[in-house]
């Protein structure tokens, strides 16, 4: 373990110094929640619709069609952040971030940079930064989203974000009524906008290529995401080139993935790398992951887990849960069935203290848990508080037989991604008031019921009184 040293200020992040993050169309973000960090009650133009992403030095977007990887890491956007951070200073960029962290939630600064840190120490990330914020082009991680290129429309995607939204958006965008609620959900298509965004930018792009290869032998971790990397053929002819120069072993796989489809051709990719962290996005059980996640099948995905839970020993899975409106209130049953599973490896001790791991959702904002009346958030602890008992008693079953004798239940009920997560998720949803988004929640749902054949009453027969809600503004 590297010595980890004193961070340079309380505000610091690992990432910027490390990291770059892509977006489907191309765009590229200090890290890929940092646009998340204007989401807010209501869709407030003075915070930025573009926070969180890279610019060039005329303040367009950095986006791969246009600007390079390499050049892009020492732009003026990404030298201001950095100074921010040392400074003690908040970049707009991560507002998420220190907004969960006030909350009681572990966010992805704090665990990104205890990773980091356990493996370069604060010296080796910082080392080289120049009183201007630049440093030199030595990316150690990067989020690579090949286009959005998917097999599901998950109820909190978009065609942003996946190829199989576009007939549905096209369907349910022009019924919206609810003004906010459009403007949410607008979306410009797939053809390239006036900054060249197009979401084939990494087809045909060579310079893209030149510079990400000439970073492999930086690199320590690939992280794949949506899009649906496991059916884009490019994911695979990088990892082809990965092991072809003689890299893979000293490189960690991550990603976040339906697993709806996971060829052969895959495992045997993942047994040249260094180790393999799959991040299996589900998000609850039975039903409900059908019409959350749809249109995938509890049956199919519940095989998938027998497939990852049998992977080789390079191979670490966890679930990453999406926390929204839609599950939130059902979050304890996902874990009760998850521990009742017998799961030989997934998100055993530490990591998720046997239960799932969580990210929440902030866009669309009309699904981010806030969104709830006070009288449903009470109803969603009081299940929490409920569960909490259960869990204590049962958490043995979320610790392997090679961790058995070694962790004791005190050291498990401090864990960072046990109970006190889920006490740090109830008060993020505490944290702030945004009701007046209810209209948009109903409307949105009722429409996609209407194009897709689904329904939510039955599906959430505990949530029912929501759609029957009228929020009062005074």
């Amino acid at each position: 373990m590297k010595n980890t040293g004193k961070l340079p200020s309380k505000t610091f992040c690992a990432l910027p110094w490390m990291h770059l993050s892509t977006r489907p169309d191309g765009a590229m973000r200090v890290c890929c929640t940092a646009n998340a960090s204007n989401v807010g009650a209501t869709n407030a133009k003075e915070l930025g619709a573009k926070v969180g992403e890279l610019r060039t030095e005329e303040g367009k977007p950095a986006n791969l069609n246009v600007a390079g990887l390499t050049e892009s890491w020492n732009n003026s956007y990404m030298r201001n952040v950095r100074k921010q951070m040392l400074a003690g200073e908040r970049p707009p960029s991560c507002n998420k971030c220190y907004k969960e962290e006030e909350a009681g939630h572990r966010s992805k600064r704090q665990w990104e940079t205890d990773y980091w840190i356990e493996r370069y120490g604060v010296d080796g990330i910082i080392e080289g930064t120049n009183t201007d914020g630049s440093m030199p082009p030595k990316i150690r991680y990067i989020d690579l989203r090949l286009g959005s290129k998917c097999n599901l429309k998950c109820i909190m995607c978009s065609p942003h974000d996946s190829s199989d939204w576009v007939k549905d958006w096209k369907a349910f965008y022009p019924q919206v009524k609810n003004e906010t609620l459009k403007d949410s959900c607008q979306w410009h298509g797939g053809g390239a906008d006036e900054w060249g965004a197009t979401y084939n930018w990494y087809k045909n792009n060579p310079k893209f290529w030149e510079d990400l290869y000439s970073q492999i032998p930086n690199i320590y971790q690939l992280y794949f995401a949506g899009g649906e990397s496991t059916i884009i053929e490019e994911h695979y002819t990088l990892l082809e080139k990965v092991i072809e120069m003689g890299y893979a072993s000293n490189i960690e796989l991550r990603y976040n993935s339906n697993g709806v489809e996971m060829p052969d051709r895959l495992f045997e990719l993942w047994d040249k790398f260094k180790r393999v962290r799959f991040h299996y996005s589900i998000d609850s059980i039975e039903k409900m992951n059908d019409y959350i996640r749809f249109p995938s099948k509890w049956e199919h995905q519940v095989k998938q887990f027998d497939v990852l839970d049998n992977t080789d020993d390079n191979v670490e899975v966890t679930v990453a849960c999406a926390v929204q409106a839609l599950n939130i209130y059902y979050i304890p049953d996902f874990i009760k069935w998850k521990l009742n599973a017998g799961f030989r490896k997934i998100n055993m001790w530490p990591f998720g203290a046997g239960g799932v791991n969580y990210h929440f959702v902030y866009w669309p904002p009309h699904l981010n848990v806030k969104i709830f009346p006070q009288w449903f958030k009470e109803k969603v602890k009081s299940k929490y508080e409920d569960f909490y008992p259960w869990w204590e008693e049962n958490w043995e079953k979320g610790v392997p037989i090679w961790h058995k004798d070694k962790v004791t239940y005190d050291q498990w009920r401090e864990a960072n991604y046990g109970i006190k997560r889920l006490q740090g998720m109830i008060n993020f949803m505490y944290q702030e008031d945004w009701s007046r988004r209810m209209p948009e929640f109903q409307e949105y749902l009722t429409l996609n019921d209407k194009i897709r054949g689904t329904n939510f009453k039955e599906t959430f027969p505990e949530m029912v009184e929501l759609m029957e809600y009228r929020y009062d503004s005074n």
